[in-house]
Order: C-alpha cells, then structure tokens, then sequence
C-alpha cells in the first residue's frame, strides 16, 4: 500500500500533494527495450592500495634517513630547519602527486570510492599540499640564510639570484597558495565554475616547475642515484596515470555517439533531457550514477554538466531530470532534438548495490529526485522501499506518477514533504523520533539520500541519532 504524507497541514487546509501527469517519454516506444548492463564490480581492495601506499612513503623516508636525514633534524638549530625543511618538501611532493591522480578520476579507482569520494580524498591532499610547502619555503629559506649568517630575506634573494629553478620554485609556490585560497569554502562560493576549473589546471604547472629544483638542490638527488631514479619514476608513473585517465575518459566520450531525442517539462523549473545513439550499445550504467554532459555545439562544447540518470537506463535511451538553476542548466533544456552530445562517464557509486538486498529507505531533495527515481527502479519488492520527498510546493515534485507507480508496485511507502515547515505537524520531519514512528525497521535499513547539502546534512543527522549505522547511510556529491 503506497501511503501519501504531506505531514498533515494547518487549519488552512491546503493540500499536501497534486496529482500530476508527467510527458510521455519519447524513447519507450521502442518495440524491443532491454536493461543496459550495469558496471562491472570494483576489483580493488583496501589492502592493495594501503599497501601501495605504505611501499611509497616507506621507501621515500627510508632514502631520506640514509642521507642523513633524522640526524640533521635531531641536530638543533639550522640543522633542524634544513631537516624540517627536507621532510616538509618530500611529503609535499608526494601529496601533490597523490591529489593530481586523484583528480584525474582513474576509472579503477572511482569505481571503488566514487567521484565524490576521490575530489573529498583530493582535497585533504591539497590541505597537505599547501601547508607542506609553505612550510617547506620558510624553513629551506630560513636555514640557507642563517647558514651565512643572514636572515630569511637575504636567504631567499641568493637563493632567487644564484640558484637554479628556484624562479621556478617561487612561483610553484604562489600558485599553490592560490590553488588552496580558490579552494577555500567561502571564496569558491564566489567564483564562477569555469574560473575555478582554470585556475586549477594550473596545478599540473606547479608540480612540474616544482620538481626542476627538487632535481638541481634535493639532498636527495645531489649523491644518490638510485634516489634520482625514484622520484623520477614517482612522476612518470603519476604522468601515465592521468594521461591513461583524462585521455581514456576523452576518447570513449568522443567516440560514442549521442544525441538529444526530445526535452520534456517535469514540474516547475524541471525539465528531462531524452538522449539516445549507438553509443549505448557500449554503455554500463546503473541507475543511480551521472555523467558529465556536454552538448557539441558553438557555444555549449566548453561547458561539461554533472546529470544524474532518473531512469532505468535502456536500449532505448537514457533520461536526465535537469534543475533549471542558471543559465547554464536552463541552455541545456532549449537544446533541440538532435543535438550531438558529449557523455563523459558513468561516474558514482550511489547504487542500489550498497544496500546488498537489505530493506532502503530513499530521502530526496529538489531535483536529488533525479538518482532515488532510478534507485527505487532497481529496488525489489523485498526491500519494501522508503520514499521520503521533500520539496517547497507541490509544483516542483517531478515524476510524482512514477514515483506512485513504483512504490505500491514494490509494497513500499511514499511521504512527500510539500510547503514551508510550519505547514507540519512535526516540525522537523527528521528528528530521531520522527523516523523511527514513521520506520520502525530504520536501523535494519540502508538509508540513500540526495538533495541540497543542508537537507543531507539533516536527514544523516537524524538517521544516526535514529541509530542507523554510519555505514549504512549512503550520499553523492555530482559536482566539485
């Protein structure tokens, strides 16, 4: 029995729902439609790349270490500031290498942690990053100056003045300074994507003008080969690795063709693009999942977009629930039928295989419909499925008919959360205590929620608090 649950209203009696009939999808005539396989299960374990890992870092200090390294940080004074400065280059010249293959999305490891996974791991390298080398900077440039008697200003001008690369490095330097500043929550906010996304491509420039003074003054190359050989190895192993990467990515996209079949309206501000084209012949994808969508013409091509699929993807195409929230996303909905598309992808790992057949509960936000439509369609109906909907009005509530269909096809419930939380018996539908009545299995159940970051945030606050295990609670982020 699929139940409706607006939270019941105030005394103004206003509705919590409005049926609403959805377009017809153009692409399910198609008299033949079969299931699109789905991706192939990660074959990497934690094991493997904690192991991978540790070999790095062990073999990186033990170098350090035989060239003296512990004892010059052990040895006070301008020893200890070259020693502090050695260890602070090392680790930053690792965690810069690390967070550029991270960010190239090798297809072996977003498969295993996501896209999102790897931009949060991404992230916590650039920290380090940033922080090592400034850290680095000083220290290296304190002890050359002390080391002849100066201070840290005539240090750094004779470095600028009589040392190879260290233009090079002074400016690697900066950028990584503006790479973490353009980061930063506040100041992202503020930037408009593409600039952001330029500015980080400069990242790849400060790794590769850092590493020339790390091969003119590295103690570690000065007197070792073997040590010359390592690191030099480390870099062109991160080069194919992001090559194979982006490249990969590249030319599968390009070589697969797409087109728009028709664009259809959902609910107010809400749209769904069709897409079709032999290139889904060579498709795995499972709902749940996104690509980067890009469609080929003058003005658009430059721009690539993070679509969820909010359907069961087919043999007869794929369909993507679009938010109109710029200009960018609204430019997308006007693209006429036949348009050639980009689809880099598929990225994410926010499927209904994390639950393993246990019993979901599925929380969306806004257009978060999109993946938890086409998660609910690869539900079964011993999972007895969970639908909580939260949206302003009634309005914006897409594929609402699906929705229905769905649930009471799989004995599950469906509650849309319409209107201004003052509208609601409960006024936060979220609370432990909220769940647990409406869910009295919630602890035995894989929760999967999407929506805006303050709606995830409260719906995982009150999940655990409801004692679902953090493990069993599932999130993706599409964009960066």
């Amino acid at each position: 029995m699929v139940q409706h649950e607006g939270m019941s209203l105030t005394s103004q009696g206003r509705p919590t729902s409005q049926r609403r009939s959805i377009s017809q999808e153009p692409w399910r005539s198609e008299p033949v439609v079969r299931r699109l396989p789905r991706p192939r299960a990660s074959r990497l374990r934690v094991g493997d790349l904690t192991a991978v890992l540790s070999f790095v870092a062990a073999v990186t200090l033990g170098l350090w270490w035989q060239h003296g390294g512990l004892s010059l940080l052990l040895e006070g004074g301008v020893g200890t500031l070259s020693g502090i400065g050695q260890l602070s280059g090392l680790v930053a010249a690792l965690a810069a290498l690390g967070g550029l293959v991270l960010t190239s999305r090798p297809r072996w490891l977003e498969r295993r942690y996501g896209q999102d996974g790897l931009l949060a791991a991404h992230r916590w390298f650039g920290i380090v990053t940033v922080v090592t080398v400034l850290l680095h900077a000083v220290t290296d440039t304190w002890a050359w100056g002390a080391a002849t008697g100066g201070t840290i200003i005539t240090g750094l001008t004779d470095l600028l003045a009589n040392q190879a690369w260290m233009v090079a490095a002074t400016v690697a330097t900066a950028l990584m300074v503006v790479l973490g500043l353009s980061s930063w929550r506040r100041l992202r906010q503020r930037i408009p994507y593409e600039t952001w996304y330029f500015v980080h491509l400069t990242g790849y420039l400060a790794v590769l003008l850092g590493f020339g003074h790390q091969l003119t003054l590295g103690a570690d190359f000065a007197t070792d080969t073997l040590a010359f050989w390592w690191w030099t190895a480390l870099f062109v192993v991160t080069a194919i690795l992001i090559l194979q990467a982006r490249l990969g990515d590249l030319l599968r996209s390009l070589s697969r063709r797409f087109y728009v079949v028709a664009v259809s309206r959902e609910a107010d501000g809400i749209g769904s693009l069709h897409v079709s084209g032999p290139g889904l012949r060579r498709l795995r994808v499972a709902g749940g999942q996104f690509f980067n969508v890009r469609a080929a013409t003058k003005d658009l091509w430059w721009q690539a977009h993070p679509f969820s699929v909010s359907a069961a993807p087919t043999t007869a195409g794929l369909r993507f629930t679009i938010k109109e929230l710029g200009e960018d996303s609204a430019n997308v909905l006007d693209l006429e039928p036949g348009t050639r598309l980009v689809l880099e992808g598929p990225y994410g790992v926010f499927t209904a295989d994390r639950a393993n057949g246990a019993p979901v509960v599925l929380v969306a936000g806004g257009v978060g419909i999109a993946p938890i439509r086409a998660l609910l369609e690869d539900c079964r109906p011993e999972q007895r499925p969970v639908v909580i909907v939260r949206v302003r009005s009634d309005r914006e509530l897409a594929h609402r008919t699906e929705l229905e269909r769905m649930v009471a096809a799989r004995g599950g419930t469906l509650h849309v959360l319409a209107g201004p939380r003052q509208w609601f018996t409960r006024p936060d539908p979220f609370a432990p205590e909220t769940l647990r009545a409406w869910i009295p299995d919630l602890r035995d159940r894989h929760v999967f929620v999407c929506g805006p970051a303050s709606l995830e945030s409260a719906v995982m606050t009150g999940m655990r608090k409801a004692g679902v295990p953090t493990g069993h609670i599932h999130h993706e982020r599409f964009g960066v």
